[in-house]
Formats: C-alpha cells, sequence, structure tokens
C-alpha cells in the first residue's frame, strides 16, 4: 500500500486540497466542539450529583466528614489516608445504628485448627462461664488435679489431689479463673495464674488460641445452688480435635421414655446434626423430647424451616407457616414473607415425630441467652404444640439483618426488619401480632429457673421437664 501523510488521510475530497489557513480553521472548530462537549459532560455531572446529593443527603454530611477527616489528616499522630478514613467511618457509622448492625473483615485470617471443646459466655463483669462441655471428647469427664489458694492472683498455697481425694470434674456453671503456667527467672521456676477474671474476652481467647495442646485451667467451682465451692480448682485440658468438636447437635438418652438434644445453633451443619440426634431418639423409643434451647443465639431462617418440621404439630402433613419478616426491599419499601416448615423434597410426607411417635412431646429448656431463631422456635412450639418453656426470659430478639459486601471485602450487616411469631386470636385464628423485639419470652410462674446449667443429672430445668411430662 503506497504510504500517505497525514494531510491525505484526513482529506474529506481525495482531489482537493485544503490550503494551509483552511485547515488551521477546521483544527479551531473542532477543538471549540471538543471544549463545548467536556463542559457539557461536567455540567450535567454535577447536576446529576447535585440531585443525587439533595436526595441522599450527603451534599450536607459529607462536607462534615471531609472536615473531620480534614483535622485528623493535620493533627492525628499517625499518617491516615482518605480510603482508610471512609473505612473507619464506615464501620462506625454502621456499628451505631443498634446492637445487631456493623462492619466486619470477611476474612480476618485466623484460622484454629483445635478446639477445648468448651462454650464459654462471658458476663457484663467480664466473668467467663462454662455453659457447654461437647461430649464424647477427653475433657467431658475432665477432673481437677490440684486445689489453689490464690489471693490478688498470687498462688498462696497448692494441694495436689489424687484419686482417693474428692472427685471435682469440670462442669456447666463453673467460672474460669485464669491458666496456671510456669515461670522461669533468676530465682528459679515457679507456677503462677494467668488471670482471666475481669479481663475481657477477646484477650481470653487470644491467650488460649496460643495454647499448642495441653493447659491446667483454673476455675471457681459451681456448687449447684447459685454459689461456688472455696478455693480454686487446676484441671488439665487437651486440645480438642475431629468432628466431635464441630457438631451442632448433640443427643442424650436421659430416661427409658425421655431423650434430650442440645441444639447450639440454626445452620446448614446443625441441619445435619440435629436430624442424627433424631434418628437416636426414635430408633431408642423415646416419646418425650427436652430440646435445650440454652445460649442457643439463633441463625439461619432456612435452618429454623428444616428443624420444624419435625416438632411441630402437624397431623395434615402440610407446610405451616413459622414466622413472618417484615422488612425493607430497599428504599422504603416494606414487603411481607412468611417462611413456612419444610417438606423434604417437597411432596415427601411430613418429618414430625408425632406422626410417627405415638403420645410424642417437647418441652423447651432456654435462658438469656436463647435468641433469633430459637425464639422463632419457641413461638410456633407454644402456639401449634402449646409446649411450655422451662428457665428464665429469653433474649428477646424480633429483628432480621440483610448482609452486603462491601467493594472493599467487608461484610456489611443491616438490621432491616422485625419478624412475628403466630398467636391465636379470639376466634382462635393464626394472627401475625406478637413481635418479640426487646420482649422474649418468659417461662410461667412455676417454670421459671434461675439455676446455672451443671450438667443433665443435677440439672434443676431438666427435673422440672419430666415434671411436665408427667
Amino acid at each position: 500500500m503506497e504510504n500517505k501523510d497525514l494531510k491525505d488521510i484526513f482529506l474529506c475530497n481525495e482531489t482537493a486540497e485544503v490550503q494551509p489557513q483552511t485547515k488551521k480553521k477546521k483544527n479551531k472548530v473542532l477543538i471549540a466542539i471538543i471544549v463545548v462537549a467536556c463542559v457539557l459532560v461536567l455540567a450535567i455531572s454535577f447536576a446529576l450529583g447535585f440531585v443525587l446529593g439533595n436526595n441522599t443527603g450527603f451534599n450536607k454530611d459529607l462536607p462534615l466528614m471531609i472536615e473531620a477527616y480534614n483535622y485528623i489528616k493535620q493533627y492525628y499522630y499517625k499518617d491516615i489516608t482518605w480510603n482508610k478514613f471512609q473505612e473507619i467511618a464506615a464501620a462506625a457509622f454502621a456499628g451505631s445504628l443498634d446492637q445487631y448492625s456493623g462492619m466486619i473483615s470477611a476474612d480476618s485470617g485466623n484460622s484454629q485448627t483445635g478446639t477445648f471443646g468448651l462454650y464459654i459466655s462471658s458476663t457484663l463483669y467480664n466473668q467467663h462461664e462454662l455453659t457447654f462441655i461437647i461430649p464424647d471428647t477427653p475433657n467431658y469427664n475432665a477432673r481437677a488435679i490440684a486445689k489453689y489458694e490464690i489471693e490478688d492472683g498470687e498462688v498462696k498455697s497448692a494441694t495436689p489431689l489424687t484419686v482417693d481425694d474428692e472427685v471435682v470434674q469440670f462442669r456447666e456453671g463453673d467460672r474460669i479463673y485464669g491458666l496456671m503456667v510456669t515461670v522461669t527467672n533468676d530465682e528459679g521456676s515457679k507456677r503462677i495464674p494467668i488471670v482471666f477474671e475481669s479481663a475481657d474476652s477477646s484477650y481470653m481467647t487470644g491467650i488460649l488460641n496460643e495454647v499448642n495442646s495441653e493447659a491446667e485451667f483454673i476455675i471457681k467451682k459451681y456448687d449447684g445452688n447459685g454459689g461456688y465451692l472455696d478455693g480454686y480448682y487446676g484441671i488439665n485440658l487437651k486440645r480438642t480435635f475431629g468432628d466431635a468438636v464441630n457438631k451442632k447437635a448433640f443427643y442424650y438418652s436421659y430416661t427409658d421414655d425421655i431423650g434430650i438434644i442440645k441444639l447450639l445453633e440454626f445452620s446448614t451443619e446443625a441441619n445435619v446434626d440435629f436430624e442424627d440426634c433424631v434418628q437416636q431418639f426414635v430408633q431408642a423409643g423415646k416419646k418425650k423430647l427436652i430440646l435445650d434451647l440454652r445460649n442457643n443465639g439463633g441463625g439461619d431462617a432456612t435452618s429454623l424451616a428444616f428443624i420444624s418440621q419435625y416438632l411441630l404439630h402437624n397431623p395434615n402433613d402440610t407446610a405451616l407457616p413459622v414466622i413472618k419478616l417484615v422488612s425493607n426491599s430497599g428504599g422504603g419499601k416494606m414487603v411481607e414473607n412468611i417462611q413456612y416448615s419444610s417438606k423434604i423434597g417437597g411432596n415427601e410426607e411430613s418429618y414430625y415425630l408425632g406422626n410417627k411417635i405415638d403420645g410424642f412431646e417437647v418441652v423447651v429448656l432456654c435462658n438469656g441467652g436463647t435468641a433469633s431463631a430459637s425464639e422463632a422456635l419457641i413461638g410456633a412450639l407454644q402456639y401449634y404444640n402449646d409446649t411450655q418453656i422451662v428457665g428464665t426470659k429469653t433474649y428477646g430478639k424480633g429483628v432480621a439483618q440483610r448482609v452486603f459486601t462491601l467493594s472493599n471485602g467487608s461484610l456489611l450487616y443491616v438490621t432491616n426488619g422485625t419478624y412475628y411469631v403466630p398467636t391465636a386470636n379470639e376466634n382462635g385464628e393464626l394472627v401475625w401480632e406478637k413481635c418479640i423485639q426487646t420482649v422474649g419470652f418468659t417461662p410461667s410462674e412455676e417454670n421459671k429457673i434461675e439455676d446455672k446449667i451443671s450438667g443433665y443429672d443435677t440439672d434443676k430445668c431438666v427435673a422440672r421437664a419430666v415434671e411436665l411430662f408427667k
């Protein structure tokens, strides 16, 4: 192909020749058109931003954030970028909405390959109480090896315990005081406690995650009557690996007629473990079920639907309405959705235990840690089964969250609706008028048990549940 210069390429007519002055004039016109187009684009963008700003309120709020950022940028003792400032501000803003909303990292980078098989609840005063020990793990029947007298974080005396001495086992209700460690210095080696009492749970968890295989826990032993035994007890606990530590539901055979299922959460994993527990319950020929939902903070609504089908009175083999969620679908548009109990495979027979077991009954154990999906299940059980609950008042969480993935990979939790449990009106018809937010469920006076969990063999809540079956 014959080479052409720039003049030939931009010719409008191959036979016409453009004079230099005409060419310059056309270039100026072209530049002017480009400038005008850019100005129009900027003007439209500004107008659009102004309109959006007026609609969202950011035209007023953002300058305040920028003003704060400028001061922080100038006077904060560390350098901080605008992007980092936005992340901090967004997290603080989301967290200020309510106690359930917030922003977390999608992947903190932390991983745990083992556990002691313990579930621990920390009180307002950072007293760390044992709420559950996973059965079938080495620590389930762990017993004290020493008794200590401790004052102001120092060991005043230590008495080794042998098999002939008192048997003190680690059980629910015990309070974790700290860990016993060996410290070596110029004066030699000595045993001292790392005290967890009055320290926040993140500090305690951080220390426990540093333990490789075994540690001597120092506990205050719960006496089963609202108090604690004198002195402190040392118990060796081992990190536990395997499937047992990942289970979300556990089955216990209590009497010839009664079984107990401890459900820790509502999740896909919990569904599998709960179904396994139900199979054990049925195969053992039990008729009465104690469902322990104490310290179960809830979880997934679909898991609630799955578990409900086993428990809700359902002689007609239908999908039963369990909860109603009223939520903001976007822009303030409120929509209603009803969650029904599952029907495995869509058309299969209901898994309701009452259709398989003559005289099937269920009693629920609850406390202040029973929340969200656990409370929704209680509401459905009370409506369909007239189920009684034993223990203390539940948490009272009647709101739901949506989760959004932000551009920086963080997860944003936003409370966007309230849920209602079924109740009957004066005509006996189902109505959705009861929202349990801040209200919860309170056991009847004769079913209130303030005592801590202390192992099912001495658990006063379990004893009361047995009386209700009778």
